[in-house]
C-alpha cells in the first residue's frame, strides 16, 4: 500500500505529480503549483533570465539601442528576450526535481 504524500507548502494530500525540494537542508514534497511558488527556484530563474536576457539583448538589439534607433518591435522583443530564459531555467528546475515513486 502506497503512503500518501503531503505537500510541504499547502499541507494537502498530493494526488498528481510529485516534486521533491530541499528547503533548509530537509526534503519535502510539493504539488506542481506549490513548486512554482518555491522562492529559491524562482530566484535562480530570475537571475539566469537577467543575465542571459541582457546578453541576448546586447547581442541582438545592442546596435539599435546604442544608436538611439528604437523601433516599435523592441516593445515586445525586449520583454520576450527575458521571458524565454526565465521559462527555460524554470522548466529545467521543475524537471530536475520531479519525483517518481
Amino acid at each position: 500500500m502506497q503512503k500518501s504524500l503531503i505537500c510541504g507548502r499547502c499541507k494537502e494530500t498530493i494526488n498528481g505529480s510529485t516534486y521533491l525540494v530541499s528547503p533548509n537542508g530537509s526534503s519535502e514534497y510539493r504539488h506542481f503549483w506549490c513548486l512554482l511558488a518555491y522562492f529559491p527556484m524562482l530566484n535562480r530563474s530570475l537571475m539566469a533570465a537577467g543575465l542571459v536576457g541582457t546578453i541576448l539583448i546586447l547581442l541582438n538589439q545592442g546596435d539599435f539601442i546604442v544608436s538611439g534607433n528604437f523601433y516599435r518591435a523592441l516593445i515586445w522583443k525586449i520583454p520576450l528576450t527575458y521571458i524565454v530564459p526565465f521559462c527555460v531555467a524554470t522548466w529545467g528546475a521543475v524537471t530536475n526535481c520531479k519525483f517518481i515513486d
